[in-house]
C-alpha cells in the first residue's frame, strides 16, 4: 500500500488526492511556486479505518439527533472524534509518513491540511468544512494533526451539509495534504471574477498582514482590490482596518497578535503585487480550463506562494445590458403587469396568453395582430413586451384629441336608456369642456363624467343618490363575476382537465393547451374589472381620509384590515398539519431530520405518515394550483410543493404568532379606530372638507355621510378581489400536463432535448412540430430554437428593468391620476426607501430579503419580509413576518390585502428595496406613510 505520494503526483485523481489535493497538484505540474510538501491519499485514510474496524461504527454514529428543536450532529461528532483519537496508525503508515517528512527541508514547520474526496468542485465547496492545522513540527506531532484531520471529516458542519447536499456518508474519505509552512507577510485570497455580481471583466482581492487564515476565517477586515482584468489596473481599493493578524507561535499552531497602529491603515499590497497577482490567477484560471477560481496566495520574502485554487461555487451571472426601446404611440410604458409576470415571458406564454388578452369579442372586424404593437379598439396598447418583459402603456389624449375621443364614447353611451333619461329628464348638463383623457382608464368613463358634472348643479342629489345607491350593492363587475365568469372559467378547466393527457392525439393536446390558455386569458379580463373596482373603492376611500382626516393618520387599510379570507383559511390548514406532526413523534423526528426534498418519499414509506400525507396532499390540491408567476413556464404548489414542506418545516419548529391573537388585536384596533373617525367626523369644528375622489361636500355632515358611504362599498367590494384572483392560473394545472406530455413525444421523436423546451417554442411552431409528428417526421430545427429561446429568458432574467419607458418620466408622466401606480423610484444612495402605505402600522426589525420560492428557507420568524412582489403562493411565509416591504404593488396588490389580513405593517410599490436592504439589516417600516428607514 502507498502510504505517502509526492505533492505532484500525476496520480491526482478526485478518489486518490481529493479536492485540495487535486488541484496542488496540476498547479506544480503547471510550473506555479507552490509549498513543497507530500500526500497522505484517501487509500490511507480507508486502511486505517478498515484496520481498527471502525467504518460501521462511524456510520452508525454519524446519524442526527434532535436538539432544542433542531437537527444536531453535534453529539454524533464527538463520539466520531473520540474513536479517532482512540485508535492507533499501524507501524508502517507511522514510518512512512515519518519519512516524507524528514524529506522536506531540515526542521521543516508544516500545515497539515485535509482534501475530501467531495469538496473544492463547481457545484460542493465544502468550504470550512474540514480542518487544517498551520505551524506544526515534529513527526509525532505531525502524525497526530493527521489523525484530527481525518476525524474532521466527520465534524458536525461537515455532516450536516453533506446531510442537507442529500451526500451519502459512506461515500466520503480522506486525503491529507502535509506542506511546508510559508512565514507569509502578506497573505489572502483573489477571486477571478467578482463573486457578488459575477461581473467576469474585473477580479476581487483580499489580503491583510500575516497568515492567511485570518482573511479566510474572517476575522479581520481585509484590504480589498478591485482589478481590471483587461490592463490589471486596481480600479477600486479599499483599505480595511487590519487590527490583528495570524502568526505562527513559538511552539505548535498560531496565535493573534495586534497589527502596530501605524500599519493599520497601509495598503497590505504594493502596485507591483497587485499586477502580479491578477497576472497569475489569469494563468491559474486559464489552466482550470477558464472556470472561475477562489485562489488561496501569500507573499514572503517578496515572493508569491499558491496555496489552493478551487472553483468559485454558486457564481451569480453577471448582469446583462441592453437598450430598453420606446414604443411608438405610447408615452410612457410601466410594468404595472409586473405583480403578476415579474420575469420575461417565455415564447409559448407571450404568443398564446397575450394574444389571448387581446382576442375578445369586443374588438372590430380589421383587428389584426402585430406582437408588442398590437392596440385596442381604442388604439392604445394593452400589455406589450420589451426584451421580453411585459408593460403597460400609459397614453394620454389632449386638446382636441381628447375631445374627439370623448366624443365617440359619449356618441355611444347616448344610446344607452340611463343615459338618455339623465340628460332629458334631468338636464344634466354634459361635460362638453373635457381636454384630457386617460384612453387606459376610460372604462365606464361616460357615467362617471356625467355624474361628477351633477355635483355644482341643482341636480347634485342625482349624484349622492346614485353614489349612496352603489354603497349597499357590489359592483356590476363583482356580480357579473360571481354569477357568469367564474363558473364559465371554471366549466372549461373541468371539462380539459377531465380527460388523460396520456389518451389524447398529439392535435387534441395542442387544442387543449390553445383552449386552456385562452379560458385563462379570459379570465383575466375579469380580474382586471374585480381589481378595478376594488382599487378604486379602497383609493377613493384613502384619498378622502389623507384629504380630509389628516390629524388622525388613518388609512384604508386602518378599516379594511382583519376580515376572514381563503388565505386565513390556508393558513388555519397549514398550522392543522404543522400541529398534526408535532403531536405524532415520529413524524416529528422524520420531518427534523430529513432533508426536505426526500420527505415526501419518505413520509410515503413511513408505517405512520398515512394521516399527515393525506393532509398534505389534500392541501396541495386545494390551495398548490396557485401560482408563483402568472407564467405557465413555471410549476405551481403542486407540481413542485419544496417552498411549501420548507415552510411546513419550519412551522413545526416554530409556530410563529398566535394567529387568532393577531386578529383578534387587529379588529379591536380597527373598531376603535372606526368610533375615533365617527367622533371625527360629527364633532370636529371645521365645517370645510378639502377636495378629494369623493367631491366636496358644504358641511362636516357630509364628510360623515361620505366617510359611511366610501367605508361600505369598499367593504363589499375589497373582499372579492382576493377570491377573484384566488383562481388566477388554475387552468395551468391541466395546461402543464397537456403541454409536458406532448413535450414528451416530441422528444422521443427528436424534435426536442427535454419535454420543458415546448413552452419555448410559439403556437405555429407547434403546429409545425405535431403535423410532422404525424407523418413520423422530427423538425431538429425546433429543437435548436428552443434551446436558443431559453437561452435568451436566462440572459434576460440578468437585466436590471426599468420601472418605466422611458424611465425619466416615471416621476412626471401627463396622466391625470397616479392612483393605479404599482413602482415608485428610489436612488441606490437613499436611506429612507418610499413606497405606497398599504397596512398600517410602524415596527422595526431584522431583514429576511427572499427573492423567489427557492429562498424560502432563508426566512426567519419575526423578521420583516422585503421580496421582489407576492402571489397567492407566497402567503406561506406571513405566519414570521412582523411586517412586508415589496418592490412591486400597491394599495390593492397580493401583498396588500394579506398583510392587512394578518394585522401587519407594510410597504410596497418601493422599484429597488430588495437591491438596497440587505439580507439581516435592520429597518424600520412604516406602514402610515409608506417609507422604510435603513437602521
Amino acid at each position: 500500500m502507498t502510504v505517502t505520494l509526492p505533492l505532484n503526483t500525476k496520480d491526482n485523481h478526485l478518489e486518490v488526492v481529493g479536492g485540495k489535493g487535486r488541484s496542488l497538484s496540476k498547479l506544480i505540474q503547471a510550473g506555479f511556486r507552490v509549498p513543497n510538501g507530500f500526500h497522505i491519499p484517501i487509500e490511507t485514510y480507508r486502511q486505517f479505518v478498515i484496520d481498527n474496524n471502525i467504518q460501521e461504527r462511524i456510520l452508525a454514529l454519524a446519524k442526527p439527533c434532535i436538539s432544542k428543536g433542531l437537527l444536531s450532529f453535534e453529539q454524533a461528532s464527538a463520539d466520531i472524534g473520540k474513536l479517532f483519537q482512540d485508535c492507533e496508525m499501524t507501524a508502517e503508515q507511522r514510518d512512512a509518513i515519518t519519512k516524507a517528512y524528514h524529506n522536506l527541508a531540515e526542521k521543516s514547520v508544516v500545515a497539515v491540511r485535509s482534501s475530501a474526496n467531495a469538496e473544492d468542485l463547481p457545484d460542493l465547496s465544502f468550504a470550512g468544512q474540514q480542518e487544517t492545522f498551520l505551524n506544526v513540527y515534529g513527526a509525532t506531532e505531525v502524525i497526530d494533526a493527521v489523525k484530527r484531520c481525518w476525524a474532521s471529516l466527520w465534524t458536525s458542519q461537515a455532516m450536516n451539509y453533506r446531510h442537507e447536499m442529500s451526500i451519502a456518508h459512506s461515500d466520503v474519505a480522506m486525503c491529507v495534504v502535509v506542506q511546508e509552512m510559508v512565514a507569509s507577510e502578506v497573505s489572502g485570497i483573489i477571486f477571478t471574477a467578482n463573486p457578488v455580481t459575477g461581473d467576469r471583466s474585473e477580479m476581487i482581492a483580499n489580503s491583510s498582514f500575516g497568515l492567511g487564515e485570518s482573511v479566510v476565517s474572517g476575522q479581520v477586515t481585509p484590504d480589498t482590490y478591485t482589478v481590471n482584468r483587461e490592463n490589471l489596473d486596481a480600479t477600486e481599493i479599499a483599505i480595511g482596518e487590519k487590527v490583528v493578524q495570524i502568526v505562527s507561535a513559538v511552539g505548535q499552531g498560531t496565535h493573534l497578535e495586534e497589527v502596530a497602529k501605524n500599519q493599520r491603515g497601509l495598503s497590505s499590497l504594493s502596485e507591483a503585487n497587485i499586477t502580479e497577482l491578477a497576472k497569475t490567477a489569469i494563468r491559474v484560471e486559464s489552466l482550470f480550463k477558464g472556470i472561475p477560481q477562489d485562489i488561496e496566495w501569500a507573499f514572503a520574502s517578496d515572493q508569491l506562494f499558491l496555496l489552493q485554487s478551487r472553483p468559485i461555487t454558486n457564481l451569480p451571472l453577471p448582469k446583462a445590458e441592453c437598450d430598453w426601446p420606446e414604443i411608438p404611440g405610447a408615452q410612457l410604458y410601466k410594468r404595472m403587469a409586473s405583480e403578476v409576470m415579474p420575469e420575461p415571458l417565455s415564447p409559448l406564454f407571450e404568443d398564446l396568453y397575450l394574444k389571448g388578452l387581446y382576442d375578445t369579442q369586443t374588438w372590430p372586424n380589421d383587428w389584426e395582430w402585430k406582437g408588442s404593437f398590437t392596440r385596442n379598439y381604442l388604439s392604445n396598447f394593452i400589455i406589450a413586451t420589451v426584451n421580453g418583459y411585459a408593460f403597460q402603456a400609459i397614453y394620454i389624449a389632449q386638446g382636441d384629441e381628447a375631445r374627439a375621443y370623448w366624443s365617440s364614447v359619449q356618441a355611444e353611451h347616448a344610446k344607452l336608456p340611463w343615459y338618455r333619461t339623465m340628460v332629458d329628464v334631468f338636464k344634466v348638463p354634459q361635460p362638453e369642456d373635457l381636454d384630457r383623457v386617460d384612453v387606459n382608464n376610460s372604462g365606464g368613463a361616460a357615467r362617471m363624467r356625467l355624474l361628477f358634472a351633477i355635483k355644482d348643479t341643482p341636480q347634485r342629489w342625482i349624484w349622492y343618490l346614485y353614489q349612496w345607491s352603489r354603497a349597499f350593492i357590489k359592483s356590476e363587475a363583482v356580480t357579473r363575476w360571481h354569477n357568469r365568469n367564474l363558473p364559465h372559467y371554471l366549466s372549461r378547466v373541468k371539462y380539459w382537465g377531465g380527460t388523460d393527457p396520456s389518451e389524447l392525439s398529439e392535435q387534441t393536446l395542442l387544442d387543449g393547451i390553445r383552449a386552456l390558455a385562452s379560458a385563462e386569458a379570459r379570465y383575466w379580463h375579469v380580474l382586471r374589472a374585480i381589481i378595478g373596482a376594488a382599487k378604486i373603492t379602497d383609493q377613493m376611500l384613502h384619498n378622502f381620509l389623507i384629504s380630509n382626516a389628516p390629524d388622525l393618520k388613518v388609512s384604508s387599510g386602518t378599516f379594511l384590515s382583519g376580515f376572514e379570507s381563503d388565505t386565513l383559511v390556508a393558513e388555519t390548514e397549514m398550522r392543522a398539519i404543522a400541529e398534526e406532526i408535532r403531536s405524532n413523534r415520529a413524524i416529528h423526528d422524520l420531518i427534523i431530520l430529513t432533508p426536505i426534498g426526500s420527505f415526501l418519499e419518505k413520509l410515503k414509506h413511513h408505517p405512520g405518515g398515512s394521516s399527515v400525507l393525506r393532509a398534505i396532499n389534500q392541501y396541495l390540491e386545494t390551495y398548490g394550483k396557485q401560482v408563483f408567476n402568472l407564467d405557465f413556464v413555471e410549476p405551481s404548489l403542486i407540481e413542485a410543493p419544496l417552498p411549501f414542506l420548507t415552510n411546513l418545516k419550519a412551522m413545526v419548529r416554530h409556530s410563529g404568532f398566535d394567529l387568532s391573537e393577531r386578529q383578534r388585536q387587529v379588529k379591536t384596533k380597527r373598531r376603535r379606530k372606526w368610533l375615533q373617525t365617527l367622533h371625527y367626523f360629527l364633532f370636529r369644528k371645521t365645517k370645510e372638507v378639502k377636495e378629494g375622489w369623493a367631491g366636496s361636500a358644504p358641511v362636516s355632515r357630509w364628510a360623515f355621510a361620505e366617510f359611511i358611504r366610501l367605508y361600505l362599498t369598499a367593504k363589499i367590494n375589497y373582499p372579492t378581489r382576493e377570491k377573484a384572483i384566488f383562481y388566477m392560473g388554475l387552468a395551468w394545472s391541466v395546461l402543464r400536463p397537456f403541454s409536458l406530455e406532448l413535450g414528451r413525444r416530441l422528444i422521443e421523436v427528436g424534435t426536442l432535448r427535454k419535454e420543458t423546451d415546448i413552452f419555448y417554442l410559439t403556437n405555429d411552431q407547434l403546429q409545425q412540430a405535431v403535423d410532422a409528428l404525424g407523418n413520423n417526421q422530427n423538425l431538429p430545427s425546433l429543437r435548436d430554437q428552443a434551446k436558443d429561446q431559453y437561452n435568451l429568458r436566462e440572459w434576460r432574467k440578468r437585466l436590471d428593468q426599468p420601472a418605466a419607458i422611458p424611465e425619466e418620466n416615471q416621476l412626471s408622466w401627463v396622466g391625470n391620476d397616479k392612483s393605479f401606480d404599482t413602482i415608485k423610484i428610489n436612488t441606490k444612495e437613499a436611506e429612507i426607501i418610499s413606497g405606497f402605505a398599504v397596512s398600517p402600522g410602524t415596527t422595526r426589525g431584522i431583514a429576511s430579503v427572499i427573492m423567489s420560492p427557492d429562498e424560502f428557507d432563508r426566512m426567519q420568524p419575526d423578521t420583516i419580509l422585503v421580496c421582489p412582489l407576492t402571489t397567492p403562493a407566497w402567503t406561506q411565509l406571513f405566519p414570521y413576518a412582523s411586517a412586508l416591504v415589496t418592490d412591486i404593488g400597491s394599495i390593492t396588490a397580493h401583498g396588500s390585502i394579506v398583510a392587512r389580513e394578518f394585522g401587519i405593517p407594510a410597504v410596497l410599490g418601493t422599484g429597488n428595496a430588495t437591491r438596497l436592504i440587505k439580507h439581516g439589516q435592520e429597518i424600520e417600516v412604516d406602514g402610515d406613510t409608506g417609507k422604510v428607514t435603513l437602521v
